[in-house]
């Protein structure tokens, strides 16, 4: 999927990095990122998921820091710690997006990138969609709630980042509307409301 691959990119160097990563999907992502030299720690809010994942990290001769919570509840993680976070298409079922970036913001160093990919919001308005958008994938069910590019950015202002990079990626279907929203901010200073 381009967004794994484009968020990777964006990452930049891992080796001896601390990662965040919040969705652990089936497990490919957090393999790929320890084999590239990261330490990683995945929060996955779904059961399922994070078993699977599991396996996969076992599979792979991998034991990992995995933890069944939700994207903002990161209390297990302490502040000023992590070198960088990434999610992938995960934060489209949170509906408050400013809850998980303060979060965020508490665990990354200054300085430290946020990498996270979103489908790209005007899929949902050519599909003519209610939102949220309730999908079916692989016996794993979602929502989406067709984050606005305006709602993002604003969001990731507030809580204390400055977007530096965002790209619009397609991929094979026939729609001349993007299909994926890539972003990475940058945590600024003190946390927001600190004195």
């Amino acid at each position: 999927m381009p967004s794994d691959e484009g968020s990777l990119r964006l990452l930049g160097q891992l080796t001896s990095k601390r990662l965040l990563l919040l969705g652990s999907g089936t497990g490919a992502l957090p393999v790929i990122a320890t084999r590239r030299g990261a330490k990683v720690i995945c929060v996955e809010p779904d059961e399922a998921l994070l078993a699977q994942a599991r396996r996969s990290c076992s599979e792979a001769g991998l034991n990992l820091e995995m933890y069944q919570r939700d994207f903002a509840e990161l209390a297990s993680v302490r502040a000023d710690t992590v070198d960088v976070v990434m999610s992938v298409l995960e934060f489209a079922g949170v509906a408050d997006l400013s809850r998980v970036f303060r979060q965020v913001h508490r665990v990354l160093h200054p300085e430290a990138p946020l990498v996270f990919s979103l489908p790209h919001p005007t899929r949902a308005v050519e599909a003519g969609a209610n939102l949220p958008l309730a999908w079916t994938h692989n016996g794993h069910r979602g929502l989406d709630y067709g984050h606005s590019i305006e709602a993002v950015f604003t969001a990731l202002v507030r809580t204390g980042f400055r977007v530096d990079n965002l790209l619009e990626l397609h991929d094979n279907s026939p729609s001349p509307f993007p299909a994926v929203l890539l972003l990475r901010a940058r945590r600024l200073g003190a946390h927001p409301g600190a004195s």
